[in-house]
């Protein structure tokens, strides 16, 4: 079996949820299929080699000079996917080309530019529509996290109930920290040490963010303590805008605002937290939260979408658009 994959999220210079659930996939296919072989299509000019067992993937990088109107997915990959005489193309990040020239898998993860279309532009949100319904009524199989985006599928794009199919993510076994990531040495570079709350942030409103650190300083100053709310994965431009929001609030000396963090540090970093704050607005599936029940840290998270599929009784779930309902959570 030879496969052909999207794999723009796993090149991608910072891997997010996507790209990291799908590592993990492949990972585990190579030990169950050894003798199935991947292209990685992908558009990285320097791009380094995927952890995955030699010879099991050949990253190759293909480009479409003057990109427009999406055309690297609409003819360059479906093109190359035909060139290399693959069984199968898989497309797994919620986009897919029209043009389908061999068997084509497409994964949905969920629909959030059209639950959320403010936070997107008029243009990607009708894209994103036309992807999906295209994976819908043209794809070999589609596949989706969860129970709730299957029916969404099925009752808003018309996808045929026989073709969809629920493949929930699993969290990483829990590990040791590496020598150099000792959670000591780590959490002192973060400026934190227990107790604190964890949350995983972005520009991306959806994240909810900005109503977390509202719900925290709506918190009595004897409650906060000598807690710390480690807020990562900030870009620069929004870490400015949330330490403003902080200093307006009052709350500068126990939010913690940082970058990105490298997926290797993040098992350490969410071992050492007493909580993890995952209020999201919406969420493809929301696999911290079962990275953080691994590693037997409490979870607050949003009741809506998918994380109550997720979490199950295990959490505490509250409404994410109420900062008192967060508060007192």
């Amino acid at each position: 079996m030879r496969i052909a994959l999207d794999a723009r999220t796993l090149y991608a210079p910072q891997r997010r949820g996507i790209g990291k659930s799908l590592l993990q996939l492949y990972r585990h296919l190579a030990q169950v299929r050894p003798d199935w072989r991947i292209i990685a299509y992908h558009r990285q000019p320097h791009a380094s080699p995927l952890p995955l067992p030699e010879g099991f993937a050949q990253p190759r990088r293909i480009e479409m000079p003057g990109d427009r109107f999406d055309a690297w997915l609409r003819w360059r990959l479906p093109w190359s996917a035909m060139r290399d005489g693959v069984d199968l193309l898989h497309c797994p990040a919620n986009v897919c080309p029209a043009w389908m020239p061999v068997p084509t898998v497409v994964t949905v993860h969920d629909l959030i530019p059209l639950d959320l279309p403010h936070a997107h532009t008029p243009t990607h949100v009708e894209r994103f529509r036309q992807s999906v319904r295209v994976a819908c009524q043209r794809a070999a199989a589609v596949l989706c996290p969860s129970h709730y985006t299957r029916r969404r599928l099925i009752q808003d794009m018309g996808a045929d109930p026989r073709r969809v199919h629920v493949m929930p993510w699993a969290g990483d076994e829990p590990a040791p920290a590496p020598v150099t990531h000792q959670p000591s040495a780590l959490l002192g570079r973060f400026r934190v040490a227990p107790p604190y709350v964890l949350h995983l942030g972005a520009a991306d409103p959806r994240k909810n963010t900005r109503g977390l650190i509202e719900a925290w300083a709506a918190l009595p100053t004897e409650h906060r303590g000598q807690w710390k709310l480690l807020i990562v994965g900030l870009d620069d431009a929004t870490r400015r805008d949330l330490s403003r929001l902080c200093q307006q609030r009052g709350v500068s000396e126990t939010v913690v605002l940082h970058g990105f963090v490298h997926e290797d540090e993040l098992p350490a970093l969410m071992a050492s937290a007493q909580v993890l704050a995952y209020p999201s607005l919406s969420e493809g599936f929301g696999l911290p939260i079962l990275e953080a029940f691994a590693q037997g840290v409490a979870v607050l998270a949003g009741n809506a979408t998918i994380l109550p599929e997720v979490a199950g009784d295990a959490a505490v779930l509250v409404d994410p658009q109420d900062v008192q309902a967060i508060r007192d959570a």
